[in-house]
């Protein structure tokens, strides 16, 4: 084992601190004073690049995982923020340039216009620096990290070693840091959620007494089977059916003046209607299945005859492909307001999304912020990771298996009931839908006073857009602030 330590973090003061066997010490890679300006007023903040070795196993140390943080004025009872983008193999950069940390990348707000090379960055107006320590935390493999040429990949490309791992480097910088006792925050996107509620578990496994007083999900997909749309789950189809009515007003494919958020709720109350003629299948009667598929032109933009030929159902990928098809144009996956250019070879799915050319501008800024932190060369900072092999989600191959990601967090959350959940979604998210977290708390315990269900009129990425970014940092904020009054 410290022969591998060795040669991962060889001339390293981590490395020194690890042989010693003082493994709570953090490599910090640059560190520089800020002054943050928020409300009109100055916060001086420690900006700060690190590594911690993390484990695959009780004596094992076979990868180190990273962070970017951000404190200000010490003080016992202010609130740790962690902070995680998803993938898997993706940095926190995107959540860290376009929504929270204390610069900002400016990305056209015109889902039309061209993108520049490189987004221009400015002073983040909105940071929760005044609030909260900020913590970008990069699972093992992204951002500065990276693994033993021994270490089990197994473990750490698995949902439940990649939230440990990322356990592990939060716990060690709170001990680094000296804010064991803070109260603790947990937000992800994307897989980023599903990390996240596992996180607290594996928290909870390694200190029982740290304080996690709330999780934050912005695109959640703890409800994986509805997010995947399994083709003959049929509560699917109307799951995602407001997003579909949404993004169809947006393109201007209803046949009347429309607003996309009033047409989600429409599509909402369409939705058991819709799942009834699903569930009954085969003995539907014809002039019920042609008052179904009227409605669903109408919401949708997809003509009847689509729909007649494909047992009332059109899948978020095909939907992407069928919108504009007359106009020779493909609908972005992660934000259907992003439009491609329709290839030639088109057939019910595309592989490139239109909105990633925008997520990249994220990844370029953030080499920037790491260089005004004091990273002397940050090109070796990996913004997306590719892991060889499969993804380990934990329930195997059976098909009588399931994904309790949700009843996981609902457990610890009934054990610990300072602590509350808020989930965020983009109005034109074709990915992980309004209706999808609708769903995950129609099916949940939790009581309306634990839990927020917010929506933005935006994407996955819901704070590419300035006004949804506005209001999503406005009621993180709350979020926060409401925690603290407990």
């Amino acid at each position: 084992m410290r022969g591998n330590i060795r040669r991962l973090l060889a001339g390293t003061a981590l490395a020194a601190a690890l042989l010693s066997g003082n493994a709570a010490l953090a490599q910090v890679q640059a560190r520089s004073e800020q002054a943050v300006k928020v409300a009109g007023k100055t916060v001086k903040v420690q900006a700060e690049v690190g590594l911690v070795p993390v484990a695959s196993k009780p004596g094992k140390q076979d990868a180190t995982a990273g962070y970017v943080s951000y404190t200000g004025p010490a003080r016992a009872d202010r609130p740790v923020l962690f902070i995680f983008n998803g993938g898997p193999g993706a940095a926190s950069a995107y959540l860290n340039m376009g929504a929270l940390g204390p610069m900002r990348a400016q990305v056209p707000q015109d889902p039309a216009a061209p993108l520049p090379d490189q987004a221009s960055v400015s002073a983040n107006p909105a940071t929760l620096l005044d609030l909260a320590d900020l913590v970008f935390l990069d699972p093992p493999g992204t951002g500065f990290s990276s693994f033993a040429e021994d270490a089990d990949r197994s473990v750490y490309q698995s949902v439940k070693g990649d939230a440990d791992a990322v356990a592990q480097l939060a716990q060690a910088w709170l001990a680094a840091h000296g804010r064991t006792g803070a109260p603790l925050y947990i937000l992800g996107e994307s897989y980023g959620t599903i990390r996240a509620a596992a996180m607290v578990e594996a928290l909870r496994l390694r200190d029982p007494a740290l304080q996690v007083r709330g999780v934050l999900l912005l695109g959640q997909a703890l409800n994986m089977i509805e997010t995947s749309q399994r083709p003959d789950n049929v509560i699917t189809y109307p799951i995602s059916l407001p997003t579909l009515a949404a993004i169809a007003c947006y393109h201007h494919k209803r046949p009347a003046a429309c607003d996309p958020a009033a047409s989600a709720a429409e599509a909402t109350a369409f939705g058991p209607v819709y799942l009834n003629a699903l569930f009954r299948g085969a003995a539907l009667d014809a002039a019920t299945r042609a008052e179904i598929t009227t409605k669903l032109e109408d919401l949708t933009g997809i003509p009847r005859a689509y729909y007649l030929s494909h047992d009332l159902r059109i899948s978020k990928e095909q939907f992407r492909t069928e919108l504009l098809r007359t106009e020779g144009k493909v609908l972005g996956r992660y934000d259907a307001r992003y439009t491609a250019p329709r290839p030639a070879n088109a057939g019910e799915i595309v592989g490139p999304d239109a909105f990633s050319a925008v997520s990249d501008l994220y990844g370029k800024a953030v080499l920037g912020e790491l260089k005004r932190i004091g990273v002397a060369d940050p090109s070796a900072y990996k913004v997306i990771a590719r892991f060889p092999g499969d993804w380990a989600y934990g329930a195997g191959d059976s098909p009588f298996n399931d994904w309790p990601f949700m009843a996981q967090l609902e457990k610890n959350m009934a054990d610990n009931p300072r602590m509350r959940l808020f989930v965020g979604t983009g109005l034109f998210d074709l990915t992980t839908t309004v209706g999808a977290a609708d769903y995950l708390f129609a099916q949940s315990a939790l009581p309306a006073e634990r839990y927020r269900n917010a929506r933005y009129p935006a994407g996955h990425v819901a704070y590419s857009d300035d006004a949804s970014w506005q209001k999503l940092v406005a009621d993180i904020r709350a979020f926060l602030i409401a925690g603290a009054a407990q």
